[in-house]
């Protein structure tokens, strides 16, 4: 029987455990930290552990999730991570600092997109990754151990997480939220619930779902059109519903947690940037407190897309303004998201494993 992985343990199950094992309730707390915040490598490298707790320990669990890390940095000061998994797998995380409008040596945040599958299958028409089939879910311990490892690789402290990279994070619900729950466990957060994203193309019962968390985190709803007709072509999950029936779940979102939400949209020539679109986008973000990112869209040539993907046009720069000057005529709060990584196919929907020599 293979061993669980010590990171796939919320800090209740941990001393859960230890009590089990017949450990002091404190050392609980001592791995813990010793794990997450203290930078421990291995079982062997915790501090003020006893030996027997650490062979207890590799006894029955193992530690390491990647056996492999590559970072590709670009000229933006963005990096894009590639982890090589225990079983082969690889899987991809982009780390974007945030820099002062004021002084562009002054990092005022740092956020990580992190993966939740290896691949996807909802085949967005603009996503990289959906060109890919989907492998499996990440185990709890692999969501975990991104924000670790980029933390040790860059040595800086991420302050936000946004379950936006690899795959649908409401397919893998239990393991994502059971990673949320260890990075911000109430006891010792490492990262606050407000500052955990996450983004889905739009799975409705697990919206619902999401808005009982005991503590919330934000939501982000990649919509990218206005109308069921050009959602149906380019995000094909919007066949099993509507927007009409995915606005009833991000209002019922917003009502029970009182977190406002974010809408991710890429505008695409003559598609979906007209000026009836600014309206009715506008409109949607009026019926709870949110904001519109446009984001531009990203290439993804290099996946050799057919059909619908392979005619997908990008808004201009130009042309992304004078649809961001309509929505905020027509009372929507909006903004046009910096594109990070785009030199290293680590801006946003590019992300399909180009596993390249760094």
């Amino acid at each position: 029987m293979s061993k669980n992985y010590i990171k796939s343990l919320t800090f209740k199950e941990l001393e859960e455990y230890c009590k089990e094992a017949g450990f002091p309730k404190f050392r609980a707390e001592q791995i813990f930290r010793q794990i997450y915040f203290s930078g421990a490598n291995s079982f062997d490298d915790m501090k003020l552990i006893t030996q027997d707790i650490k062979t207890k320990l590799k006894e029955d669990f193992e530690y390491n999730s990647f056996t492999e890390t590559k970072k590709f940095i670009s000229i933006d000061k963005s990096v894009k991570f590639l982890f090589t998994l225990q079983d082969g797998n690889k899987i991809e995380a982009v780390y974007m600092p945030w820099f002062s409008d004021d002084d562009e040596d002054k990092m005022e945040r740092t956020t990580l997109c992190v993966s939740s599958q290896i691949g996807c299958a909802l085949d967005c028409k603009f996503c990289a990754t959906g060109t890919m089939d989907l492998k499996r879910n990440l185990e709890t311990h692999e969501i975990v151990s991104q924000v670790l490892e980029v933390e040790k690789e860059i040595g800086e402290k991420i302050t936000n997480i946004v379950y936006m990279g690899m795959g649908e994070p409401m397919l893998n619900y239990k393991n994502v939220v059971n990673s949320i729950k260890i990075l911000s466990d109430l006891k010792f957060p490492k990262i606050a619930r407000k500052k955990i994203t996450v983004s889905t193309s739009g799975v409705i019962p697990k919206i619902y779902k999401l808005a009982d968390l005991e503590k919330p985190v934000k939501l982000a709803l990649s919509l990218h059109a206005t109308t069921n007709g050009v959602r149906d072509k380019i995000v094909p999950l919007n066949q099993k519903s509507n927007i009409s029936e995915l606005m009833d779940a991000i209002e019922f979102y917003y009502r029970k947690t009182n977190l406002p939400i974010t809408y991710e949209y890429i505008p695409f020539e003559n598609l979906n940037d007209t000026d009836d679109d600014a309206k009715r986008l506008a409109k949607i973000s009026k019926r709870v407190p949110s904001r519109i990112n446009l984001i531009p869209f990203n290439d993804i040539s290099f996946t050799k897309p057919e059909g619908i993907a392979a005619e997908l046009k990008a808004t201009s720069k130009e042309e992304i303004q004078r649809f961001y000057t309509q929505i905020r005529n027509y009372g929507g709060v909006v903004t046009v998201r910096d594109t990070f990584g785009s030199d290293i196919d680590a801006a946003c929907g590019q992300l399909a494993l180009s596993d390249k020599e760094s």
